[in-house]
């Protein structure tokens, strides 16, 4: 699913599922979000990512799911406007943030995943 299709989603829904994760140390895979990608979104994810015990401090970025992966994560079924074959060749973007103060990783994204909400 785009980005785009992905943060029009998060405006109407505004929910998204939060996991936190140590040990997430290379960063080098990841895209920084920019604000003029995002938006008055980017406030939103922030929202959502204080509101799951994130301190405030880090940055942002994306993780993109190939399409050969989602299938094998998402842990709901997929309602309209996620149409597999239309919508998923994009792939899926995640969005993470190390926190500096002590290194947990926080995750969030606009479907269910099959993955435990907190490990080490």
């Amino acid at each position: 699913m785009s980005l785009e299709a992905q943060l029009e989603y998060l405006q109407l829904n505004q929910t998204v599922y939060t996991y936190i994760y140590e040990w997430i140390d290379n960063l080098s895979y990841m895209k920084e979000c920019q604000r003029h990608d995002y938006g008055s979104n980017l406030d939103i994810i922030k929202e959502k990512l204080i509101a799951a015990g994130w301190s405030g401090d880090g940055v942002i970025s994306e993780i993109w799911i190939p399409p050969f992966a989602i299938g094998s994560i998402l842990n709901e079924e997929l309602e309209q406007g996620y149409n597999l074959i239309n919508n998923w060749k994009s792939g899926y973007i995640l969005w993470h943030v190390k926190q500096k103060n002590d290194g947990l990783s926080f995750i969030c994204s606009l479907k269910k995943l099959e993955i435990p909400d907190y490990a080490i």
